[in-house]
């Protein structure tokens, strides 16, 4: 058994030198890591390994037991147990096993922040048969932490860098219990049961490991397989819990159609996943999933078919249907939440004249300055129960309806309750089995006097880094949304401070492509991804429309125009904002019909997108060469205009859309570029362009994908090399 794990911490520690200069740097020379797995995988054997593969390079190391900080003594911690156990069976098991109500996760997380913090003086918890007692450790040369411990990637756990998993079955682990004479009655039910539930724990917090290896020395999931930022680029399928036959349970059967399986690594699921009541979703009134569109058992089936999750938290805002709204206006001065939304007059106080109506008309010169999102200033005045009206800031939508005001309502960033509900959030999306979170409106949350408030600096830059903090310690990445023109340079900036960005400039620059026969711009927008490392999530279609004004700055204005009448003419509708159609920027069409449902166009747009760098995100409807639903549109009446693009599919009209060729082929692309090493991290691109033809190669792991186009007659031919 030596042997076999001298030679495991030989592959792990091989693993770690891959990650571990990163990580240096981001701490500043320090870094936690975590080898868990099952009771009997080798966590402390492996551990001491590792810990002395890590001092003969020249570090310290700190080797901290998570099995120190139960609440209560090995026996005692074994009696609760048991009488949870005859209480509640093993549902009460299951809720008590590994949370809070068992482990101090706080005191280990106040370790990992004090180490992190650089403290020279730690207090660390011991524990024996009998008692918990604490020992202030020397941390003043310590480079390493090496948390050895079942529960070692908790999503409960902060500012964990590198999570290790050690995988096992329970068998295996009941196996090297016995062998270890770990129990008395390892081989009761009861042992059984507990052994079964922790696997079951463990699972499911596979996601977060950066590296995942079996007993046998076999790595799961190679770091050198792993995409940069979130572990996975492959193909992203994108709808509402309700678009593939009513229910999410219907997508989950739809990914598992023998046609459709292996073409999709992702799925982003949109936010009417949740209780919402407005903007099909983007009105949130609580992260709890919407019992009539979707279930927790879904997004398990989604983890078994090996599908990462993308889901949506919006920042700036909640709906007024929510238990904090609703608190505010049925206790007004004494709701716990009266601070959690922004008090408009409280804002403005001093920047302007109080009105007759009982609002804060902010000066000229503040006012200005403001981007607004509609005609009036964006307040609904709430009524109190004392029959006081309070205005409260409200960027988007709202309709007073007291007391069942609806709307959504602007958040208070500068509330510690507001930080205690992001922080909820997250670890509940973590728990969902998100790997990358789309931030919504993130850049209207920050505000000032005087200030645009929209896109604010330093303080959109500023939420960013605290939502990371929080992001990170539950193995999540984020994807802030944004649009902005390709001039103004916001999504450089997102980069560079190293968050992943939407390629909202692809779906109209490949229209421009085909409609103009010409490559110029693809290949210089290519280069630019691939040469400053910009990690993207592209599209063709999605649930909005198609943002063609974001192109200012690379495409010439006039040549923008001449696009967006294209698309207009092709059924496409443009909405102003309050008669500002300058600033809207997006035409809202399906993308089959803004290429003039021509299937050689959709085809050719679709194997462009998928050769571009980035993770390639699939709108469903474009999947089924979806045209626009100007039925919809009308039954949606003012303010619909983004239906034309969001038609629910019945389970018996996708079976018959997967009969057709444009889809058959559209899938056969997706599977290639699934499961084609070549686009792997690492891989090196070539691109070239000549008037009408477009040649991308990309190259990884001893593979080669060739894309040669021809965007006049719309013709192209993949060559994969071996």
């Amino acid at each position: 058994m030596e042997v076999r794990r001298e030679k495991n911490a030989q592959i792990l520690w091989r693993e770690i030198q891959k990650l571990l200069p990163e990580v240096l740097e981001k701490n500043r020379g320090r870094a936690i890591l975590s080898l868990y797995g099952g009771s009997g995988a080798g966590k402390t054997w492996i551990s001491k390994e590792l810990a002395e593969y890590l001092e003969a390079e020249g570090f310290h190391v700190f080797v901290l037991s998570g099995d120190h900080y139960p609440y209560r003594v090995p026996k005692q911690n074994d009696e609760e147990r048991r009488r949870v156990y005859e209480c509640g069976g093993r549902k009460g098991l299951e809720e008590y096993l590994g949370t809070e109500q068992e482990i101090d996760y706080d005191a280990v997380n106040q370790v990992l922040t004090a180490f992190l913090e650089k403290k020279s003086q730690i207090n660390i918890r011991y524990i024996d048969s009998e008692k918990v007692y604490e020992k202030m450790e020397d941390f003043s040369n310590i480079d390493i932490l090496l948390l050895e411990w079942t529960h070692g990637n908790n999503e409960r756990l902060k500012k964990i860098d590198i999570p290790i998993y050690l995988q096992s079955t329970p068998e295996e682990t009941l196996r090297y219990r016995m062998e270890r004479n770990r129990d008395t009655d390892i081989d009761s039910p009861f042992t059984a049961l507990v052994l079964d539930i922790e696997q079951e724990l463990l699972e499911r917090q596979i996601s977060r490991a950066k590296i995942v290896m079996n007993l046998s020395g076999e790595l799961s999931v190679s770091t050198e397989e792993k995409y940069e930022t979130h572990g996975k680029n492959g193909p992203m399928l994108n709808a509402y819990p309700d678009s593939l036959g009513g229910k999410l349970s219907d997508s989950v059967a739809f990914l598992n159609e023998e046609d459709v399986k292996g073409a999709f690594q992702s799925f982003y699921i949109l936010p009417s996943l949740y209780h919402s009541d407005l903007d099909r979703g983007f009105s949130v009134i609580d992260y709890e999933i919407d019992e009539a569109v979707a279930a927790k058992k879904d997004l398990e089936e989604l983890k078994a078919l090996d599908i990462d999750l993308k889901l949506d938290f919006i920042l700036n805002h909640a709906s007024a249907q929510s238990p904090q709204f609703q608190n505010l206006v049925k206790y007004g001065e004494k709701s716990e939440y009266k601070d959690f939304f922004i008090n408009w007059n409280e804002f403005w106080k001093g920047y302007g004249v109080m009105t007759e109506e009982g609002f804060i008309q902010p000066d000229d010169q503040y006012l200005q300055k403001m981007f607004l999102r509609k005609p009036e200033l964006p307040i609904l005045m709430v009524q109190f129960p004392d029959g006081k009206k309070v205005p409260y800031w409200n960027t988007f939508y709202q309709e007073d309806r007291y007391p069942q005001y609806l709307g959504q309502m602007d958040l208070n960033i500068k509330s510690p309750l507001v930080w205690q509900f992001y922080q909820e959030t997250l670890q509940k999306l973590a728990g969902y089995g998100a790997s990358i979170v789309r931030l919504d409106a993130f850049a209207y949350a920050p505000k000032e006097p005087g200030e645009k408030n929209f896109l604010n600096e330093p303080g959109t830059w500023d939420l960013l880094s605290r939502i990371k903090e929080l992001a990170d310690s539950y193995g999540l990445t984020l994807l802030p949304e944004i649009h902005a023109s390709y001039s103004e340079g916001i999504y450089k900036k997102l980069a560079e401070k190293g968050y992943m960005t939407y390629d909202f400039f692809l779906p109209g620059l490949i229209i421009d492509a085909l409609e103009n026969h010409r490559t110029e711009y693809l290949e210089k927008w290519a280069k630019e991804i691939y040469h400053e490392k910009i990690q993207t999530v592209n599209m063709l279609g999605c649930h909005d429309g198609i943002p063609l004004l974001d192109l200012k700055g690379l495409l010439p204005e006039e040549e923008i125009q001449k696009l967006i009448d294209i698309l207009i003419a092709r059924g496409g509708y443009v909405k102003n904002l309050h008669g500002k159609k300058s600033i809207y920027y997006q035409v809202n069409t399906t993308y089959f019909s803004a290429l003039g449902e021509s299937e050689s166009k959709l085809l050719l747009a679709r194997a462009i997108q998928l050769f571009m760098p980035g993770k390639p995100q699939i709108w469903y409807l474009d999947l089924f060469a979806g045209r626009n639903d100007y039925d919809a549109v009308k039954k949606a009446g003012a303010g619909g205009h983004k239906e034309i693009n969001r038609t629910n599919l019945k389970k018996e009209e996708i079976q018959e859309l997967l009969q057709k060729d444009v889809v058959k082929k559209q899938l056969m692309l997706l599977k290639f570029r699934n499961s084609c090493k070549a686009f792997g991290n690492g891989a090196s691109m070539k691109i070239k362009s000549e008037k009408n033809l477009l040649e991308i190669t990309w190259e990884n792991a001893g593979e080669k994908a060739v894309l040669s186009a021809n965007v006049e007659n719309y013709q192209f031919e993949i060559n994969y090399e071996k």
